[in-house]
């Protein structure tokens, strides 16, 4: 969930600012057209068609004159229209922000994720589609208090000493206030929209439809896995409880992690549409200005990130896989020390079985060695499957996945080279596309992504490679910690 818990930099009107300058600097039209959320709360359109029409008209709008883009790009060359491209991509951006804002649900979560991607997406859409994780608009609170009161069995008053009517987050599915507990704690107390679950259902309905329809005039990516995978995540995500549970399973894996902060969940006030726990005050992860200003390093955060998340998916087989800027904090501590990481919204967390964990460190070691024939039966053993079994097309896949990254010396998150790995790709998968991928893979990939983004925005120095090879090594494996 976007912008959970924290105050300041992480919320306030500097963030949003410096999203506009940034895209000034392209010289090119500062997004006006963006509503001001603060001022315009909107509500979703309700029902299947209501919500499909307009998304799949915007999306087919988009594709339609990217389509005429790129013939007048062959007519007279990238050069000549490189300033035309630029307009597309930023006006392309700003119709999809528009979008997500009056539909939310589903739309803003996929979005945010988009805007989450540095390392391969243009500037315009990296700076236009990051705003949905400060400008999501906020429900009035005529409508959230009776989801808290119904939930919880009492007024606000009796349930709590102190509540901030104002929403301190506003995202996909639910928003968040800060408040207090007749203890004196300091407590986040996140609420469900009222009406969300049909419209869950409605969003993947939709997105479902469009997977199908592009899988028809499109053949390099098949989107209809992460549309599965989008389907089988979906009901977890609505229910609080199975998230409190979560989060309270990854504080207990990560225990022995001091550099990791997970919220304390008060069962006592949470339920299946609300959930209160500690409020964590932090800086929003992709705020640089901020962390800069508070004396922390932020290569260091970005190394500190990865091994977080190597720990968690190659040692615990448990992982938070929706580390989005909006769900982590950094918790500077005192001068000299490295500073620590919130993780926030659990509600998307992945178990891996104890096999699948180590056929992933199978297939991480095979093409770290360059091994094609281990590379392809470790990714036939873990599902994948292409129209033809090619040894060369599942190699191209890991060298994709990883191999091009940890070779190349360069950040993962470096931009020409990710173009040069999916255009290469590219032309593999047009010869012989991929039919069906392991929906774990999917959401690892989706992990590594965002984690590469964030790389990129804290200016990471990490050598991936180095920070793999312990992870690697079977005498150096712990066993899965117990939950």
């Amino acid at each position: 969930m976007g912008g959970p818990h924290c105050l300041g930099t992480s919320r306030g009107r500097p963030c949003r600012v410096r999203c506009y300058r940034e895209i000034d600097a392209l010289a090119l039209p500062m997004p006006g057209e963006i509503p001001d959320v603060e001022q315009t709360p909107i509500r979703p359109p309700y029902g299947r068609w209501r919500r499909t029409v307009p998304l799949a008209a915007t999306v087919i709008g988009i594709w339609l004159r990217w389509r005429w883009l790129r013939i007048q790009r062959r007519l007279f060359g990238r050069d000549a229209m490189a300033d035309a491209t630029h307009r597309f991509h930023l006006d392309a951006a700003r119709r999809i922000v528009r979008r997500a804002i009056r539909q939310q649900g589903l739309i803003v979560k996929t979005c945010q994720f988009l805007g989450s991607r540095a390392d391969i997406l243009m500037e315009e859409y990296v700076v236009t589609l990051s705003m949905l994780h400060d400008q999501v608009p906020p429900r009035p609170w005529s409508e959230m208090r009776p989801v808290i009161e119904g939930e919880l069995g009492g007024t606000v008053q009796e349930l709590f000493a102190e509540f901030d009517a104002d929403p301190i987050a506003a995202a996909s599915l639910a928003q968040v206030y800060r408040a207090r507990t007749h203890q004196g704690v300091d407590v986040a107390v996140k609420v469900q929209y009222p009406g969300i679950e049909p419209i869950v259902r409605w969003d993947l309905q939709a997105i479902r439809l469009l997977a199908n329809i592009w899988s028809r005039v499109e053949t390099v990516i098949d989107f209809r896995p992460i549309a599965e995978e989008m389907e089988r995540n979906a009901p977890e995500e609505v229910d609080f409880i199975h998230e409190g549970h979560a989060a309270e399973a990854l504080a207990d894996l990560l225990a022995d992690r001091p550099d990791a902060v997970i919220p304390r969940i008060y069962w006592d006030r949470s339920s299946r549409r609300v959930l209160t726990m500690d409020y964590i005050e932090g800086i929003k992860i992709s705020d640089v200005p901020a962390l800069e200003a508070a004396g922390v390093d932020t290569p260091q955060v970005a190394e500190t990130l990865i091994d977080l998340f190597n720990t968690m998916i190659l040692r615990r087989g448990m992982f938070h896989a929706d580390p989005h800027p909006g769900n982590l904090f950094v918790i500077p501590c005192g001068p000299g020390e490295p500073a620590k990481i919130g993780l926030v919204d659990f509600g998307l967390t992945k178990r891996l079985s104890d096999e699948f964990r180590e056929q992933l460190i199978v297939l991480t070691s095979a093409i770290v060695s360059e091994q094609p024939e281990l590379v392809t039966s470790s990714m036939e053993d873990m599902g994948f499957r292409t129209q033809r079994h090619e040894e060369a097309t599942y190699y191209a896949l890991g060298e994709a996945f990883l191999g091009d990254v940890l070779r190349s010396g360069k950040a993962y998150a470096d931009q020409q080279m990710v173009a040069e790995v999916n255009a290469r790709l590219g032309r593999v998968l047009r010869s012989n596309p991929l039919v069906d991928v392991p929906g774990d893979v999917i959401l690892i990939a989706r992990v590594m992504g965002l984690l590469s983004g964030l790389g990129r925005t804290l200016n990471s120095e990490t050598d991936l490679l180095d920070t793999l090879m312990p992870y690697l090594d079977p005498d150096a494996e712990e066993e899965p910690a117990a939950i």
